[in-house]
This record gives structure tokens, C-alpha cells and sequence, in this order.
């Protein structure tokens, strides 16, 4: 059975805007690849894009995308509306939630040119040391070699929110919470050419910032516009949107053949590759490697992490307050500051991580992302006597093996998925945080640490009116934690990883290699959140586009 309008809400279109702009290839005299990418988000659209840039004189490269063109750039860099509420109206329908209400994972992922690059929030932290470790040796040397730098400076890594957000960093690091935590300016893939390295202004101002950081543009620039002389069968980067990737299979001479459906259509082709790299996301890429010949060729042990290992890394509801100023810093309601508590993985005297978490701070969130492309409209009504501060405590996450995509062959493409909600604080105590952490603690204990560090960082501001309540289990107090989403959900595929932080070796039942490669698969890769071997506390994109970089240099 060949895909036929399965996804709820995915968009299929093959518009002008689309075709003028991109040729979508054509050519069906000649299938025959390089390289072929499966997918054009972080993972698939940096990676094409640098193969582009080394390669591209001398190879073949073909970009198959499930989604169509909707937009040519980030939704913030041509609207002021929140991108959250534009993605929500482009999520597909590609699994069903487990038939239990103890099991829920939030969000749907959106197919589309640029895949989710073009709806994210742009935050790029870095993963810490302590988190790196649950990295393989190799992969790990090369993250903090230079890798996770460059995928920085890939992504347009911002300088500054301006004086406000450095001299509220400089004034946490004077005080004991720098004991624990490594606190800067959170980084944010927004382009900010204006500004030197050290925050100040540049005097050349001719170069104009590109906005949000996504692989759409990144892909539009290597292709150009749409010619007629455009040479379909010579070198560079090559883009098919509105393809569905059925499988990936074995044929003679170490090559594969992509099997394809064309959502419009119908019409059913091959692509062939001697590399073929699946970059498709966490959800989509484990539930075509079950429809590929090779997961036929996979061990017993390692076909069952074949779509399992499903982690998000548990985040916090907010804590809220207004305030007035930070020690002698007056704080007014036109100021914005956006700051990372990154743990440091400090050890408490029985040698277990003290602080397994981050700290998210926002300074009047709501100026969180601004512009003004239509200054002539109304202000939003605000209270500009009072300025709000909230935090959120992002933890990390081992892989979780009981959660998991349940494919099979008649499941029509829309899988059932069991994930287990993150509200259920006790699986959090009882087994994630020990494997993360090495942590015993009661519900009790977990409660009064979240209050105790949180009431470290608001005791820095004065008059503090609280908006949210302690967080804990009793009436008017906030529970932690609420449930998972699929956005920055990895593990599904994961690489060579430890099943906790004690571990001494990793375990060898991975689906991919320390280089990505499928095991017992000569030429086929996954590039995407599913190799992660851990849910780190940081968002993950940093260090899927510094894997996706590596992958790049590896493959030639």
C-alpha cells in the first residue's frame, strides 16, 4: 500500500511560488545520486547545504522532502505573530497517542520545506560536559573540539540583547548561584551583523541581519532561481518536494534504492545512491527504516530500539513574579533580558549530580521576540509599572526505553505511541532522575530543592510580588511538570549510549554507529534528534547541527 493523504493537515501543493523560486527535480532520465538526504530540517538542511558547499562541484545530491513549500523563510522574519501559534496550524497527524491517560507526548511535528527550522524557537544552548559524557568518546571529543562553535556560527549564533541583559548576567555570577551554574545570555540563532563580538555597535552598518536562522534559506541560496539551462544531469544540490520516502532498499553493488510516492499524484519512483542519508526526524525516520529492507538485516537486540528510547527532556511549569530592580539595577517594563543557569554538574557529598537541571530566565518574556513590520498599529494594552521575571527548570534525560513508536504494517503510516506523561512525578523520582542523577529523593525533597533554587534567584530581586505559587502537591501550589512534546523528542535511532550515569561502557546494541551509519547497513546514515543518546537539558538543535556538520566531514 502506497501513501495516499495519511497525515491529517499535511499540506500538498505544487504552487508557483514554489516552482518559480526552486526547480523541483524533474529529470526521470536520470535517478542516479550521489548522495540522496531524506528530510530538509536542522539535521537534512545543514547537512545538504555544507555537502552542497564541499562537494557540489564534483557529486550529485538529491533533497526529497514529504512537505511542500509553504514558506521561503522563518515565520518571524515576515510576521509578528508568535511562531508557536503559526506552527500549530501546520501540524500533521502522524501517530496516535497510546490509548491510556497515563501516556500523552504534546505537539505535532510540521512537514514542510525546512521542516521545523522555519517554526522553531531559535534557541541554540550548548550541551554541558556532564551531559557530554553521555556522548561516545569520538563523537563527544569532536562536539567540544569545535564542532558545537561551529554549529553556532552556522546558525547566526546572536551577540547580545543589549546592556540590561549584560549587566544582570555580570551581577548572577557575582553571587553563589555561579557556585553551581555557568550563567550567560541565553544564544539565540538570530542574526545580529550590526554588533561587534563584544556586544558593541559595529560602524559599518551596510550588512542586514537575516532574522531567524533556518535551513530553508539555506537550501533556496544553493539552488538559486528556476532556469531553463539548469542541467539536471550534472553536479550540486538537487530538491523534490511533495515525496514521500516508502523505504530504503538493498540493490547490487553496495547502492540503494529510495522508493518514493508523490503526495499530489500518487506517482510512485526510485531514486538511487550508494549514501543515503535519513534525516526525516525522531518520529518519521524510525518508522521508515521498519518499512526498509534493512531493518530485516538488524540483530534481535537492535531492531527492538527501532523507534524506542522516545525521550524529551522534562521542563518545569514557570515560576512568576513581578520585581522592581536586581540590587541596585532598576528593572523597568521596556527592558528585556533572556538568561541561562547552565549546571555546572556539580556532586553532592554522595557523588551524585546536585543540580541535574538549567534554569531558564526571562526578563518581561513578552518582549521575548520583537518586530515592528507594521509600526502604525496599536500597542498591546500593558501595565508598564510592573516588570515580570519568570524561570523554568529544564532537566535532562536519560534514553527511556519504555517509551516507544509501535509501527506495524497495517497501522496505515499513523503509528500508536506510548509516552509516558512527565506529570507522573513519581516515574520522574523513582526512575528518571536516578539514571540521570543518581538521585533518591521523595516527592518532598524534589519539591523543596525546585523552591529553594528558585527563591535563590528571585532573593536577587526586590519588591517581588509573586504571580505563581511554591511548586508542589497542596492547594494553591504548582505541580511541576505536565507532559513531554515531540519537538525536541530524540532516541529513536539512537547511536552507541548509557543506559545511566554510572555506567562504565556504552551499550553496543545502538542502531547507528558512532558515525551514524545503520548497523549492518554499508551507506545508510540518519541525521536527525533520534541519534541523540540522551535528552540534554539544553535545547538539542545546537548539537544536531554540530552532528550534522561531522556527518558531512565523514561522508567526504
Amino acid at each position: 500500500m502506497a501513501f495516499q493523504h495519511n497525515y491529517v493537515n499535511l499540506v500538498t501543493e505544487r504552487s508557483q511560488a514554489h516552482t518559480r523560486l526552486i526547480r523541483d527535480y524533474d529529470n526521470l532520465t536520470n535517478k542516479d545520486f550521489d548522495f540522496i538526504i531524506v528530510g530538509s530540517g536542522i539535521g537534512g538542511g545543514i547537512l545538504a547545504d555544507d555537502l552542497a558547499n564541499r562537494l557540489g562541484h564534483s557529486h550529485r545530491i538529491l533533497l526529497l522532502e514529504t512537505g511542500s513549500f509553504i514558506y521561503p523563510t522563518h515565520v518571524y522574519n515576515f510576521s509578528k505573530i508568535p511562531n508557536s501559534a503559526t506552527a500549530q496550524h501546520f501540524g500533521v497527524d502522524n501517530f496516535k497517542d497510546w490509548p491510556d491517560s497515563s501516556f500523552y507526548i504534546g505537539g505535532k511535528p510540521q512537514m514542510a520545506f525546512g521542516g521545523r527550522s522555519i517554526f522553531w524557537s531559535g534557541l541554540i544552548p550548548q550541551a554541558s560536559d556532564w551531559e557530554l559524557e553521555f556522548f561516545p568518546d569520538a563523537v563527544r571529543n569532536d562536539l567540544k573540539a569545535g564542532l558545537l562553535k561551529q554549529a553556532g556560527s552556522k546558525m547566526n549564533e546572536s551577540v547580545s540583547l543589549g546592556a540590561m541583559a549584560r549587566t544582570l548576567v555580570a551581577h548572577f555570577k557575582s553571587t553563589n548561584l555561579a557556585d553551581d551554574f555557568d550563567i550567560r545570555e541565553t544564544p539565540r540563532a538570530v542574526h545580529q551583523p550590526y554588533l561587534n563580538a563584544d556586544g558593541t555597535l559595529c560602524d559599518r552598518l551596510f550588512h542586514e541581519p537575516t532574522g531567524v536562522f533556518n535551513t530553508a534559506e539555506l537550501l533556496i541560496n544553493q539552488v538559486g532561481l528556476t532556469s531553463e539551462v539548469n542541467d539536471l544531469d550534472g553536479k550540486g544540490l538537487f530538491i523534490k518536494l511533495n515525496t514521500f520516502v516508502e523505504g530504503v532498499h538493498d540493490v547490487p553493488f553496495d547502492w540503494h534504492e529510495v522508493k518514493t510516492t508523490n503526495t499530489i499524484t500518487g506517482e510512485q519512483i526510485s531514486f538511487y545512491a550508494p549514501k543515503v542519508i535519513i534525516a526525516a526526524g525522531a518520529l518519521e525516520s524510525p518508522k521508515l527504516i521498519n518499512r526498509s529492507s534493512v531493518y530485516g538485516n538488524l540483530s534481535d537486540a537492535v531492531k527492538r530500539n527501532v523507534g524506542f528510547g522516545l525521550t524529551d527532556h522534562p521542563v518545569s511549569g514557570e515560576s512568576q513574579a513581578y520585581v522592581s530592580s536586581l540590587g541596585a539595577i532598576p528593572i523597568s517594563r521596556k527592558d528585556h533580558a533572556k538568561i541561562i543557569f547552565y549546571s555546572k554538574g556539580t556532586l553532592d557529598a554522595q557523588g551524585n549530580i546536585k543540580f541535574p537541571f538549567n534554569i531558564e530566565m526571562n526578563v518581561n518574556h513578552e518582549y521575548w521576540h520583537l518586530r515592528d513590520n507594521d509600526p502604525s498599529s496599536e500597542e498591546i494594552p500593558d501595565d508598564t509599572a510592573k516588570a515580570r521575571v519568570d524561570i523554568k527548570f529544564s532537566f535532562a534525560n536519560c534514553i527511556d526505553d519504555e517509551n516507544g513508536i509501535f509501527s506495524h504494517a497495517n497501522d496505515h503510516y499513523v503509528p500508536e505511541i506510548r509516552f509516558k506523561r512527565f506529570s507522573d512525578l513519581d516515574n520522574l523520582l523513582n526512575s528518571r532522575f536516578p539514571a540521570m542523577a543518581g538521585w533518591n529523593k521523595s516527592q518532598q525533597e524534589f519539591f523543596d530543592l525546585l523552591n529553594t533554587t528558585r527563591n535563590r534567584v528571585f532573593n536577587q530581586f526586590n519588591n517581588v510580588e509573586w504571580i505563581t505559587g511554591e511548586y508542589g502537591g497542596d492547594g494553591g501550589k504548582q505541580w511541576p511538570f505536565g507532559w513531554g512534546t515531540v519537538h525536541h523528542a530524540c532516541g529513536t535511532l539512537r547511536m552507541p549510549w548509557k543506559r545511566n550515569r554510572d555506567a562504565v561502557n556504552f551499550e553496543n546494541t545502538s542502531v547507528v554507529n558512532e558515525n551514524l551509519e545503520v548497523r549492518n547497513a554499508l551507506g545508510l546514515y540518519v541525521c536527525d534528534m533520534s541519534v541523540m543518546p540522551i535528552s540534554t537539558a539544553a535545547n538539542p538543535v545546537r548539537t544536531l547541527a554540530a552532528l550534522a556538520l561531522r556527518l558531512s566531514r565523514h561522508l567526504g
